[in-house]
């Protein structure tokens, strides 16, 4: 059973992920994201470390980046154009995250996605 602190946290993380998602196609710095929220810093750190593991502008960083993937998967945009729709400015940098993130360039996924788009949904692997 999970502690109340446990519970407390959890629930500033989701209401701090709620937040995140409203803003995900604009950056913005993880304090204004703690004010809209309505969250304190600190405290806000110490619960999605408690609940992720890892801190909150690596949190919102992994969100962008998840948000890019999709937008390459699904829809008809360049690599660079879904970058910058979610913040990311130095495409360099951004092109090592994101291998780190997925194992495959930004470009590899939009070039398989196509190629499964291509052939059709009866050819894609069930989920």
């Amino acid at each position: 059973m999970p502690t109340r602190q446990a519970q407390r946290y959890r629930q500033l993380v989701d209401r701090f992920d709620e937040v995140v998602r409203v803003n995900v196609s604009t950056y913005v710095h993880v304090a204004e994201l703690c004010r809209l929220a309505g969250i304190h810093e600190r405290t806000l750190s110490r619960a999605v470390r408690s609940v992720h593991g890892i801190s909150p502008y690596r949190y919102v960083r992994n969100l962008r980046l998840n948000e890019v993937r999709h937008a390459l998967a699904s829809e008809d945009i360049t690599v660079t154009q879904a970058a910058m729709r979610f913040g990311f400015r130095e495409l360099g940098r951004f092109g090592v995250l994101y291998r780190e993130a997925f194992g495959e360039s930004p470009t590899q996924t939009r070039r398989r996605t196509r190629r499964i788009g291509a052939r059709g949904p009866e050819s894609c692997p069930a989920r």
